[in-house]
């Protein structure tokens, strides 16, 4: 086993503290499948999972009765959590998870008070004691569910049975009504959810999940029923499982306490009653063992020996014996280990079908993990695709290759903030086989090999992947080289990064991310002991000793393979920015916000915004038509991406692409629509007054007509009076409307967030009416720049017509529906009224900033054009009786903007602490999540407005 063993005074793990060479770093890997094949017992297996709390406590419950004597089967667990409570009186709580700490410390706490009412014959600690640390643990377990904001988003298998079954438990016992916490109502509905799936009268007969977690089940199910699902004396290769059928079965079972006492002495606990949260794991172990070592760089000539064809003859077996499917364990089949296993017979040259595991996995958009599941899984389905790429008679399988890199991409281009995933609490782990997986997917794309298999938008979508995948894992380096401190979680960064320097995209920025490696890797090498790194969940969280040891040494060899030049995409032309991007650097660069970045990052967000183009180019006539239309051509289409992925990248918000293209195409309908009011829409109408009445039919119309219509808008009567060419605009803003207020996720948002959607989308198309009316009677004075006719002050119409006729407001409104739908499952995003006041605030102030600069940026454009800008506002010609020239004005103008943005700042404090103190102690990452956003958007907002500053972005009319 893989663990701290004590020799000549001095800490080892396996792993030489230092490897320099490619022949030491050879010779370990070499040792560790030798140890890992050494360590696999004929009978149960192989395992070198870290010891878990949870399980241990449920191992400490079970007590036997022989000759009449009932005593405790394994005091030494009892004894393991004496040991291993903390001083604050919880077991087991982690900074990457809430719900392990409330799993470990509810169960440990039950197996204490069990101990208390029935000591038996453990009689060297006292009542007081145990009372005392009961007492302790009441208030942690208290003081967690407080607290406790991450039950929906938890990855721990079965959670939402486990703990109310724990907390009743604990209630039985210690004699409460019930424990009250802020999430209870969300972890009921759950426990609800989960139990209509089941059938409990089904468990007697086919295997099922529920085998994994009895101990939900105590005293509600007959676990004398239950011994035919026994394999090798384990419930489907789970110590608590296994302790709870003890509990619960009336005839003892001698196979049973055989498997839990091998558990014991020979898992990571060695004796010392720790007992380790799943056992065995040896299909899971040998697979990711070879898998790791051979995709990290080391060839099978180097580790080639009796363990590697052990190890991968283990593998065969089972997938022969078990008919083409395997799980972590034998008889316990799901799609990871399968496809883990098939990658790696692949690797040594031993290739097996996977046509099994395609007929038994397959569903209809993706690959399940098991035979059904509530959601489906990114890491499986990038096993089965790493494997598919693999096989030798590529071909066969185009239709599951193309199936599952579809679906990465859909929940890559869906993911919020980091990418997420059921069996590993890290982040990075789906973002390393992500960037394993596609740029293997590109190469054989470069190649031909997967001709006619992808469009234009799947490959686009594929190399955007890639290169964000690996971009943020470069941005979220900490300054001493590590990511977040965690061993494991650094070699998975590692191992991207030095997958990444074969890809073409990254030729600008390959120092970089040697640097990054190198840093990385020096990091690795300064940690003298081996720190537990608990990145895999099952109940909890643990560590597999050999797989996290193949992870270092992988992580250390391909850091230091050479690699030729970079050629892997070249086929992807949207990885190229176009001279219009390349023109956008210097433009950027001359920004406040963008001024003192990084060359290689501000390149970077050039070459990722660049993917983004082509998607939009696609959708560019979608609404609006641009022929036989009297605009010049619409630079903005180029620089739209960089302005939403660049504030992305510098405020490492990292919103999903989702949300970022659904924006960008926001931000090009923005600019669209101006220009189509001023072009079309006007001339057409004349009567600007049937405008307004044309935009509100419309408007009114999305609530009828649940459908949509691209067509003309009737009169009330029925008849049609319009001409043909008022018939054409009005289906041109019809499309543009159902675009905005009928997008999916817009419906699927808060009623609240909808009706506020609305209002300021209806306040943005009458103030481009109205601004039609100010432009007309504007242009129709003799001469001077002046407005010699307003009809609001200016404080009004900045905070009226002239601010709502740029697009922020309603696009703010738009964002937070977005929040809405896919961050609070269409809760409102702003659930109090003074949340609801504060954001209308910010959006005003952004609103009215973005006027300000938009016109301080326009006014040689709108002087020509005879456009109503601020500085034409009789307030600005005077002050103090003297007339002001341009150049006052504008800084007037400037002043004034920078009050709105000091005014921006303050409502967006204000709001950040009352959504603080709205949501209490049980603040969760939605809450994070929603105000990063919302700080994101005013981060463009605000970068838009720079760019206005320096350089006009919108087009002339002709």
């Amino acid at each position: 086993m893989n663990i701290l063993t004590y020799r000549s005074g001095k800490i080892e793990n396996g792993t030489p503290k230092d490897l320099k060479t490619e022949d030491e770093l050879i010779s370990a890997a070499k040792s560790l499948l030798d140890r890992a094949f050494k360590s696999h017992h004929s009978y149960y297996g192989l395992c070198s999972t870290s010891c878990q709390v949870y399980d241990t406590a449920w191992v400490a419950m079970v007590s036997k009765t022989t000759d009449n004597v009932k005593q405790w089967l394994f005091p030494e667990c009892f004894h393991y959590l004496l040991k291993t409570q903390a001083a604050d009186g919880s077991w087991g709580r982690l900074p990457t998870t809430q719900t392990a700490g409330v799993l470990d410390t509810a169960s440990a706490l039950l197996a204490l008070l069990s101990h208390a009412r029935e000591p038996l014959q453990i009689l060297d600690v006292s009542p007081d004691e145990l009372g005392l640390r009961i007492q302790h643990g009441v208030a942690s377990l208290k003081r967690q569910l407080a607290i406790w904001n991450d039950v929906e988003e938890t990855n721990h298998i079965g959670v939402e049975l486990i703990v109310p079954a724990l907390l009743s438990m604990l209630e039985k016992e210690l004699g409460v009504s019930s424990f009250e916490f802020p999430c209870r109502d969300i972890l009921d509905k759950m426990h609800e959810e989960k139990l209509s799936h089941f059938d409990l009268e089904k468990v007697y007969g086919k295997p099922s999940s529920v085998l994994h977690s009895l101990e939900a089940f105590l005293g509600k199910i007959d676990f004398d029923r239950l011994s035919n699902h026994l394999y090798r004396g384990s419930m489907m290769a789970s110590p608590s499982s296994t302790a709870a059928y003890l509990i619960g079965a009336t005839k003892w079972d001698d196979e049973a306490e055989d498997y839990l006492r091998h558990v014991m002495r020979d898992g990571a606990g060695h004796g010392d009653g720790g007992i380790s949260g799943t056992f065995p794991t040896t299909h899971f172990e040998c697979s990711w063992v070879l898998a790791t070592l051979l995709k990290g760089g080391f060839t099978v000539k180097q580790i080639d020996g009796d363990a590697l064809r052990g190890l991968s003859t283990i593998l065969a077996d089972a997938l022969r014996d078990e008919k083409g499917v395997i799980g972590f364990a034998p008889h316990t089949a799901d799609v990871d280990d399968t496809a883990k296993a098939l990658l790696a017979l692949s690797l040594v040259n031993q290739p097996v079908s996977p046509d099994i595991m395609i007929k038994v996995f397959e569903a209809k958009d993706h690959f399940t993990t098991f035979g059904s599941e509530r959601d489906p899984s990114l890491t499986s389905n990038l096993h089965v695709l790493l494997s598919l790429l693999k096989q030798p008679k590529l071909s066969q399988y185009h239709p599951q290759i193309l199936k599952t890199t579809l679906f990465i991409c859909q929940r890559w281009w869906g993911s919020d903030h980091h990418v997420k995933d059921k069996w590993n609490l890290s982040h990075l782990y789906p973002t390393m086989l992500l960037v394993e997986a596609f740029t293997d997917v590109l190469h054989l794309v470069d190649g031909g090999k997967l001709s006619g298999l992808f469009d234009e938008n799947l490959k686009c979508k594929v190399g955007l992947s890639v290169f964000q995948a690996v971009l943020r894992i470069v941005l979220n380096q900490d300054d001493d080289g590590a990511w977040g401190g965690y061993r494991e979680q650094t070699c998975y960064a590692i191992l991207a990064l030095a997958q990444a320097r074969h890809v073409c995209f990254f030729t600008h920025m390959v120092d970089k991310l040697q640097s990054c490696i190198d840093h990385g890797v020096s990091w690795l090498k300064s940690r003298r002991l081996h720190s537990q790194d608990l990145t895999w969940t099952s109940k909890t969280a643990y560590e597999v000793g050999f797989v996290a040891e193949a992870y270092k040494l992988a992580a250390l060899q391909s850091a230091g393979l050479e690699v030729p030049a970079a050629t892997v995409g070249h086929s992807l032309t949207s990885a190229v920015p176009s001279s219009d991007l390349e023109q956008y650097i210097r433009l950027v660069r001359k920004t406040a916000l963008f001024s003192s970045l990084d060359d290689w990052e501000l390149r970077a967000s050039i070459i990722e915004s660049s993917f983004f183009v082509p998607l939009l180019q696609a959708q560019r006539v979608e609404i609006y038509p641009r022929d036989n239309i009297k605009i010049e051509e619409d630079r903005y289409l180029s620089i739209i991406p960089f302005t939403w992925v660049g504030c992305n990248n510098r405020s490492r918000a990292f919103a999903s692409n989702r949300w970022l293209y659904d924006m960008m195409y926001l931000s090009l309908l923005g600019y669209q629509t101006d220009e189509y009011m001023e072009a079309v829409a006007g001339p057409v109408f004349g009567d600007i007054s049937l405008l307004h009445h044309t935009i509100d039919k419309i408007i009114d119309n999305t609530r009828l007509n649940s459908a949509g219509t691209n067509g003309s808008v009737r009169n009330g009567n029925g008849h049609q009076h319009e001409s043909p060419n008022i018939r054409q605009v009005e289906g041109t803003l019809t499309r543009f409307t159902n675009s905005v207020l009928k997008h999916k996720d817009v419906l699927r948002s808060s009623s609240c967030d909808q009706d506020t959607l609305r209002q300021e989308f209806r306040t943005f198309m009458h103030a481009h009416a109205t601004q039609l009316e100010d432009n007309s009677r504007f242009s129709k004075q003799d001469s001077g720049d002046v407005f010699s006719s307003p009809e609001q002050s200016y404080f009004q119409w900045v905070n009226g017509t002239g601010g709502s006729h740029v697009a922020c407001a309603y696009s703010f409104a738009f964002s937070n529906c977005l929040i809405s739908a896919n961050l609070l499952q269409g809760k409102d995003t702003f659930p109090s009224v003074t949340q609801k006041y504060l954001i209308s605030s910010v959006m005003r102030h952004a609103t009215n900033m973005c006027r300000m600069y938009n016109d301080f940026g326009s006014i040689a454009r709108d002087n020509a054009e005879r456009n109503v800008n601020s500085i034409h506002f009789p307030e600005f010609t005077l002050c103090n009786g003297m007339s002001q020239s341009l150049d006052e004005r504008k800084k007037r103008l400037s002043q004034i903007a920078t009050y709105e943005q000091a005014c921006l700042n303050r409502a967006l404090e204000a709001l950040e602490r009352q959504s603080q103190d709205d949501a209490g102690d049980c603040r969760g990452l939605k809450e994070v999540r929603k105000l990063k956003i919302v700080k994101l958007f005013c981060d463009v907002t605000d970068l838009y407005d720079q760019l206005y500053v320096i350089k006009d972005l919108s087009s002339n009319m002709k």
